[in-house]
């Protein structure tokens, strides 16, 4: 008959020595079951150093010598286990950067399921001897990911191994996520760490025959390691735990209320929820700023279409086409300055364009008192008379190009913004028609995009004209 699992009083009645590692009061051996228990769940406790996992094995066997068990195996197992590789971590409680990682990073001995890449094909099998020998080269490597887990990235560092071990055929590592650093994808790890593994890392490899298949490598130096999902991994055995820093080795050695768990996932997932606060701040700013400018952007758009349309209409009867002072140039400026104050936020009240001011009235106000007006000559009263007569003539072209002024066509999107409204599953809107923001958002929340494509396929579909 088993057992039923230590309540939190039963656990903390018990004595020091009936604790595998009585200092820090892991691992319980009350009873056979326990004390089986405690074994199984050595290798994968965290926050021991390799003195108190040594240590830890002694406990255990003499243990369960006193209650009468049979350990020939696990004494054979013990003998095979080679902890040649940890780093002493100083435990921090409740480390905001810090989410405890372990797992099989490669199996040894044993060929690969699969052919890793840069091995043309052909699959591994790292000798004993070899992953012994590159232990300690696996000392602070990092941890690397790609954002679907399906590949290696060593620009992308997430972690860092702080302990390595051979335990029969598993080369089992244990480290840090940066959690604080990198929140999103250290929730994704621990949500799916079922789904994921490991994929070692390594350089200066040697291997026997170079047309075998396996490749047997003889010796290598590790240079870090992959967390990706188990059938992109060489070999799809290996496997991830990721848990908080202060989590118990068994769930049923350390039993939490439904209030208890919640705090514990609240204070866990603060930073994420801080971060997301901040981002949806920025997202309805940027929201109430858009809505600003198209509002801006509406009054102002007609009179810069026929400012345009002047400018067209006098280039096309070859007036005013001088090449940045001609008055071509310089309404076709001015529309582009307009649009530009009111999707900033501001209506334009002032056009400031240094070659025109410059060029038509610098020094206007820098006549001397009493100083007297010089007598006009008839170049300048020709001059006078040409500019007001296509003073007229511009008047003319405004007012009609006001009811004859065209639409303005709707921006092409870009591939990207394409690529990014296939993701949220979402097809472009046909001429004329447009997306209520509602149903958007709603498509939005419901895609597997970031908050930053979110927010810039919504602002590329605003500037397109295509939101309602």
């Amino acid at each position: 008959m088993m057992t039923a699992p230590l309540t939190k009083e039963q656990r903390e009645a018990l004595p020091g020595d009936q604790f595998a590692v009585p200092g820090k009061r892991k691992l319980p051996m009350p009873d056979e079951r326990h004390t089986r228990l405690a074994w199984s769940q050595l290798s994968r406790t965290q926050g021991l150093t390799a003195e108190e996992k040594v240590d830890a094995r002694r406990r255990i066997i003499r243990r369960a010598h006193e209650l009468g068990m049979d350990t020939t195996d696990w004494e054979k197992i013990s003998a095979m286990r080679i902890d040649a590789m940890a780093l002493v971590v100083p435990d921090v409680q409740d480390h905001p950067n810090r989410m405890p990682f372990s797992g099989v990073l490669t199996r040894v001995g044993l060929p690969s399921d699969n052919a890793p890449h840069g091995s043309k094909g052909k699959r591994v099998l790292l000798t004993a001897e070899a992953a012994e020998a590159a232990l300690d080269s696996l000392a602070l490597m990092a941890v690397d990911y790609t954002p679907n887990f399906d590949g290696h990235d060593v620009r992308a560092k997430i972690g860092v191994i702080t302990g390595a071990t051979v335990e029969g055929s598993d080369l089992r590592i244990e480290g840090f996520i940066y959690a604080a650093d990198f929140p999103e994808e250290a929730a994704e790890i621990k949500a799916n760490k079922n789904a994921l593994g490991f994929s070692f890392e390594a350089q200066q490899i040697l291997v026997e025959d170079l047309d075998a298949d396996p490749l047997v490598i003889t010796a290598c130096v590790f240079t870090g390691a992959a967390i990706l999902l188990k059938d992109k991994a060489a070999y799809t055995t290996t496997s991830l735990a990721a848990s908080a820093e202060n989590a118990p080795a068994a769930i049923e050695d350390f039993p939490m209320t439904k209030e208890e768990l919640e705090a514990v996932l609240a204070a866990a997932l603060k930073p994420v929820t801080e971060r997301l606060d901040k981002v949806e701040a920025s997202h309805n700013e940027l929201g109430s700023k858009i809505e600003a400018g198209k509002e801006l952007h509406a009054k102002v758009a007609p009179h810069a279409d026929t400012l345009r349309a002047c400018a067209a209409s006098m280039q096309a009867a070859g007036i005013g086409v001088h090449a940045t002072r001609g008055h071509v140039a310089i309404l076709n400026r001015m529309a582009d300055n307009m649009e530009a104050e009111a999707m900033g936020g501001s209506l334009p009240h002032i056009y400031r364009d240094h070659d025109y001011n410059g060029g038509m009235y610098a020094g206007a106000d820098a006549k001397p008192a009493g100083a007297a007006t010089p007598a006009e000559s008839p170049e300048v009263a020709a001059l006078k008379a040409q500019i007001g007569d296509l003073t007229t003539k511009l008047d003319g072209i405004q007012a009609a190009a006001r009811d004859t002024s065209p639409e303005p066509q709707r921006k092409t999107l870009s591939p990207q913004i394409t690529a990014l409204m296939a993701k949220a599953s979402l097809a472009a809107p046909g001429d004329g028609e447009k997306m209520p923001v509602a149903k958007l958002d709603e498509a939005l929340r419901a895609s597997s995009m970031t908050v930053q494509q979110r927010i810039q396929l919504k602002t590329e579909m605003d500037r397109a004209g295509l939101l309602a």
